[in-house]
């Protein structure tokens, strides 16, 4: 699934002129219009006012709401986008956004959300070196009007993709990122869908385990994407969706005795050394990662559950494995 970014709101312009005297005629000021100076908002409380617009739709829509996430890539994601005034799904450093969440701890599946107001690199400078009188950022207002346009404007821009990621029925939490000054203000929502199961790996094994929430585990994938770095951002930077890596390998649980499975095309099959489940829904999966591994880069294990109820699969993990050096 593609999850996409949204550009919003660029605020007007009005140019700063000097005023100069002629003859022997008395300098003349004039005053600007009284206006209101936008109120400065703690982030805890913009970060509430966000979950609950968050929630709110959701409620209209008949789903569960969702809980707040104390993970932090979603703060490290929007203050990346405002430092660089640059809207984008890839950090600077050329992480994707699962890869950033896993760094921060995150052990569910995510998906991201990212909006922002204001203006461009070059517009912004002049704002705030006062070439310019720019209308200034009233943040509460402008989350408030972002979250709308995600919500009920944006099957032009993006395929409905962030109203989708909002309505899912199957997230449990988000973490929200947001930075904002007079001039500029970026949002990032990372939602989770944290199902009680956690990934580990060490010395090429790869470990799932904990109470699973509901459902059972069809399967797990593992996608490749190659090491970040700075170019990958320059590379990547204006799209306005991203997608998982490339799928290398598929872990499937083992067989019955006498029965095997057919060698899938352009993707390796990895039968698990271990794969039990309990009558509580606790799951402990063992599976060796190394014979996924051909070359340098990021290999993300996501755990593939099936509702059981509609049949739906529910992405329940994007823990990201950094593999910068193997022997050969």
């Amino acid at each position: 699934m593609a999850i996409v970014a949204i550009v919003l709101l660029i605020p007007g312009l009005a140019m700063l002129f000097p005023l100069s005297n002629e003859g022997d005629r008395p300098a003349i000021t004039i005053l600007p219009p009284l206006r209101q100076e936008p109120k400065v908002v703690p982030k805890e409380e913009l970060v509430q006012h966000a979950l609950e617009i968050i929630n709110s739709d959701r409620e209209k829509f008949g789903m569960p709401p969702v809980m707040l996430s104390d993970n932090q890539a979603a703060q490290v994601h929007a203050e990346d986008v405002f430092r660089n005034k640059q809207i984008s799904h890839w950090m600077s450093n050329g992480e994707k956004p699962y890869m950033t969440y896993t760094r921060y701890g995150g052990v569910g599946g995510v998906s991201q959300n990212v909006a922002i107001a204001g203006f461009t690199k070059a517009q912004y400078e002049e704002c705030v070196n006062v070439i310019y009188d720019c209308e200034r950022i009233e943040p509460i207002t402008t989350l408030d009007e972002l979250q709308y346009e995600m919500m009920y404007e944006d099957k032009e821009c993006c395929d409905d993709g962030h109203r989708l990621n909002i309505l899912n029925e199957y997230h449990t939490h988000v973490s929200i990122g947001i930075v904002y000054d007079e001039y500029y203000l970026a949002v990032v929502q990372n939602f989770e869908n944290n199902y009680g199961v956690e990934v580990s790996a060490s010395g090429g094994q790869a470990h799932i385990t904990g109470q699973l929430l509901k459902g059972s585990i069809d399967y797990v994938a593992i996608q490749y994407d190659t090491i970040p770095d700075p170019a990958i951002y320059e590379q990547n930077k204006h799209l306005l969706s991203y997608s998982a890596g490339e799928l290398v390998a598929t872990v499937v649980k083992p067989l019955p005795l006498g029965y095997s499975y057919q060698e899938p095309e352009g993707y390796r099959l990895i039968v698990a050394d271990e794969w039990e489940t309990s009558d509580n829904n606790h799951v402990d999966i063992t599976f060796d990662l190394a014979r996924a591994v051909s070359a340098d880069g990021v290999y993300t294990i996501t755990a593939v559950v099936n509702d059981g109820v509609r049949e739906d699969t529910v992405q329940v993990t994007s823990h990201s494995v950094f593999i910068k050096s193997i022997s050969t």
